[in-house]
């Protein structure tokens, strides 16, 4: 009997090793290898191992970024990793999908974030907005990937290293294009998925046949594009209410270039109020027009009436702005434009606004101020943006100056 338990015990703990085997070698082959070369040569990770996250190769940060020729430094309180090369800064913060390259907004499929204890970024990104081509392979046994100074992101072919065999559309697994398919995120300036944007694939060939999707809970869109040989463009839109207003704003994409259906493509889109309007976008932000209620100067009609060019107007946001951030007081003079004289591409929001006058010489003096045509004169007014047709947002404003004493 105590012989037969004993061959009972081995045959479990045997199981056990072999069941233990099998589980190491599946771990093992899921967990393939990522090779990074830089103009051919190796590149060597200290820190950590590279790794794939939803599809984007994550690497640590230093090594990457010192071995493009930046300069690194690590900002603690923001929790922000930032390469600095010549005239060329890119700011990574941790866990955001919001970065900025000298400064301008850029949005990651997935962010920068801290994994054992090390820094990882998403290695495409920094060396394409390093002026780096990139090409990924899978090798079968490992991952293969290229960075080339020269921007075309060809491999290595010949030599072993790397071959995309001249297929330059080969993306990272599950992440990257895919033929007839054009996907990626919509978020706001913080990095926060927006849900319910309107994503347009417009078809540059046939009239009238664009293909549209809405953004779902993660800020997330997928269009299956039909099989035909047409070149595609995107273009993004969101709809807010303020204040009893409906506002529908453009958003910023991160690559603003056409695209063959056949190669697919992924695209971002950013609504950032901080950001400038984009080229072409007149409904991304709204106008404050100001008209000169003076025919003459208040306290001598045979002098010169008031310059509007000499008329400062300051603005501070009454509440958020109508992407939810937070305003900045905004004080410029007016320039023309062909809906008028005023302020350009102010962010949507609610604005108290007061005006000076600021002479070539002589002291500012104090203006009064209305909504156009509207009510009495006072030194400032709170007002929201009025709709003046589909996409043009104005605040209208009556300005003049005041007799002195």
């Amino acid at each position: 009997m105590l012989r037969r338990k004993r061959r009972t015990m081995w045959k479990v703990m045997l199981g056990l090793l072999l069941l233990g085997a099998v589980w190491q070698v599946t771990v093992t082959a899921e967990a393939k290898p990522i090779q990074v070369y830089v103009d051919g040569e190796l590149l060597t990770f200290e820190e950590a191992e590279p790794v794939i996250v939803d599809g984007t190769t994550l690497v640590p940060f230093r090594t990457l970024f010192e071995t493009l020729g930046f300069e690194v430094e690590w900002n603690s309180g923001a929790r922000q990793a930032l390469g600095i090369r010549d005239d060329l800064i890119i700011e990574l913060t941790i866990d955001s999908r919001a970065a900025r390259v000298n400064g301008e907004p850029a949005l990651l499929e997935v962010p920068a974030q801290i994994m054992n204890g090390n820094t990882m970024v998403p290695l495409r990104f920094v060396s394409e907005n390093s002026g780096y081509g990139v090409t990924f392979a899978d090798r079968g046994a490992s991952y293969a990937i290229q960075v080339s100074s020269d921007g075309s992101g060809e491999g290595m072919g010949d030599n072993g290293n790397i071959g995309n065999d001249g297929d330059p559309s080969i993306g990272e697994p599950s992440g990257g294009a895919e033929p007839y398919v054009v996907k990626g995120m919509a978020v706001d300036g913080q990095g926060k998925p927006l849900a319910g944007a309107e994503i347009v694939a417009d078809n540059l060939l046939l009239y009238n046949s664009n293909a549209i999707a809405i953004t779902d809970a993660e800020g997330r869109y997928r269009i299956e594009l039909p099989p035909i040989a047409v070149t595609w463009n995107m273009s993004a839109s969101i709809k807010r209410k303020m204040n009893g207003g409906e506002f529908e704003v453009q958003l910023t994409p991160d690559v603003d270039q056409p695209f063959a259906g056949n190669t697919g493509a992924v695209r971002n889109f950013t609504w950032d109020s901080s950001a400038p309007r984009p080229e072409g976008c007149y409904s991304c932000a709204g106008k404050v027009l100001l008209y000169m209620a003076d025919y003459a100067d208040p306290d001598d009609p045979l002098l010169p009436p008031p310059d509007r060019e000499r008329v400062e107007l300051t603005l501070i946001p009454d509440g958020p702005l109508l992407d939810g951030s937070s305003g900045k007081t905004i004080t410029a003079y007016g320039e023309n434009s062909g809906d008028g004289f005023g302020l350009q591409d102010v962010p949507f929001a609610r604005y108290t606004i007061s005006a000076r006058y600021v002479p070539d010489d002589g002291e500012p003096r104090t203006m009064l101020v209305r909504v156009r045509n509207k009510g009495e004169y006072v030194e400032s007014v709170t007002t929201d943006f009025q709709s003046i047709t589909s996409g043009i947002h104005h605040i209208e404003l009556d300005v003049k100056l005041p007799p002195k004493g």
